[in-house]
């Protein structure tokens, strides 16, 4: 191990060639008879510890603590004052000063070797613990910068972000703290989700999902989120929660291009499967009518043959927009099935609501006003469904469902198009 640095300042030579010879077979020596010369060879070399003299000509030796107190880069040497001042008032200037120890001429070998020896362990102690405690400040500050994180209290009111928090959602820690976290949840989420969340968190459980949150600006990211019950550490009781998220907001990009039709934006017929099964259990479990209603654009071959493919697909556009106006509640979910022919899953409504749901939706289409002279029925653009309504304890396949609808939805065209087919 590479031997430590003590400076002995002192201006009787022989005073510095006792301690030299007391403490050379352990350390490496460095001497100066004055102030002026120590502090310039501190300046080149910074010892470990330094043993000071006081009454010494020009610069004694509370100045030259004075300045080395004042230099950042000397200010945290320590140094003990080694002086035939042994007054009680010398001694607490010494102290004053900033000095770690202070020891009086005469003094005994087995004293000067023990103080210098804890100074030096306690010195590499203090040193190795602001290193530790720079190390930590260090990841912490990547931790805030890197990590989105937040916590609050029992009732989801926030107490403290993350930078990185505040950079993903575009608020200020001024703008969060104190106040709910809804303040970043969006309306698209459904209630299920969050009663889950709670139901989870209230008995001291973690819960792990992905959100969809909303920005300052009104945009949405999506974070795969970790909630952890925070528990004091004496009394033990809980004091609120801690989250922690990964934004995954391209992963969720990726994912919505596979399920979404490119041209209408809709939901795509992959999607409809899946779709479709979650919603049969759900309107099971919640005991709910589940309705599906297909829909076709009528005679649209002969509106592709008579004005072009281009204008066709701004046909399909056109209808998906409306669609998509009319399917706002969290169970609604719109399709394009493929070609001309769209699909809608609803529930929570009564038969004869999900009829006039489907006539505002045919109404609309044909209020769009779009040219279609190949229409024999209206001279524009019109539509034709099939509405299937599905009772809880009714017992049918997904397969059966679909081929029910596009069987109404046949109906409604032989029964002369621009009409609604139910069961």
């Amino acid at each position: 191990m590479e031997q430590k640095i003590i400076l002995v300042i002192d201006d009787e030579p022989t005073n510095i060639a006792i301690v030299t010879e007391l403490l050379n077979s352990l350390y490496q020596i460095r001497v100066s008879t004055n102030g002026k010369n120590a502090l310039e060879i501190v300046s080149k070399e910074k010892p470990d510890l330094i043993l000071l003299d006081i009454s010494m000509p020009q610069m004694n030796g509370y100045e030259v603590a004075d300045k080395l107190k004042s230099s950042v880069k000397t200010s945290n040497i320590p140094f003990i004052f080694l002086t035939a001042k042994n007054d009680s008032q010398s001694m607490i200037e010494g102290f004053f000063k900033g000095a770690v120890d202070y020891i009086s001429k005469p003094f005994s070998k087995e004293e000067l070797l023990a103080r210098v020896e804890t100074h030096l362990k306690l010195n590499e102690l203090q040193n190795s613990l602001k290193e530790t405690v720079d190390e930590v400040a260090h990841y912490l500050e990547l931790m805030d910068q890197n990590i989105i994180s937040s916590s609050t209290d029992l009732e989801g009111i926030i107490t403290n972000v993350s930078t990185a928090f505040c950079n993903i959602c575009g608020f200020s820690k001024e703008e969060l703290i104190t106040k709910s976290h809804d303040i970043v949840k969006h309306e698209d989420m459904q209630k299920e989700i969050y009663d889950d969340l709670w139901k989870t968190i209230n008995q001291n459980l973690v819960w792990k999902g992905e959100l969809k949150n909303k920005k300052k600006d009104g945009t949405s990211y999506w974070v795969d989120i970790t909630i952890y019950p925070d528990f004091d550490k004496t009394s033990g009781e809980k004091i609120g929660y801690t989250s922690i998220r990964h934004d995954i907001s391209d992963k969720k990009r990726i994912e919505e291009l596979s399920i979404h039709d490119e041209l209408t934006k809709l939901y795509n017929r992959r999607h409809f499967n899946k779709v479709l099964h979650d919603e049969i259990n759900r309107a099971k479990r919640d005991k709910k009518i589940l309705s599906f209603m297909m829909l076709d654009v009528d005679y649209f071959k002969l509106y592709n043959d008579n004005y072009g493919h281009q204008q066709g697909d701004n046909v399909l556009s056109e209808t998906g927009k409306v669609l998509t106006s009319y399917c706002k509640r969290a169970g609604d979910f719109a399709f394009r099935l493929g070609g001309e022919e769209f699909g809608i899953i609803f529930s929570e409504v009564t038969k004869e609501e999900s009829k006039n749901y489907a006539n505002a939706i045919k109404k609309a289409i044909e209020n769009l006003r779009i040219p279609h002279i190949k229409n024999p029925i209206s001279g524009v653009i019109t539509i034709s469904i099939g509405l299937l309504s599905i009772f809880p304890n009714e017992k049918i396949s997904e397969n059966e469902i679909y081929k029910k609808t596009d069987d109404l939805l046949y109906k409604a065209k032989e029964s002369g198009r621009n009409t609604v087919c139910s069961n």
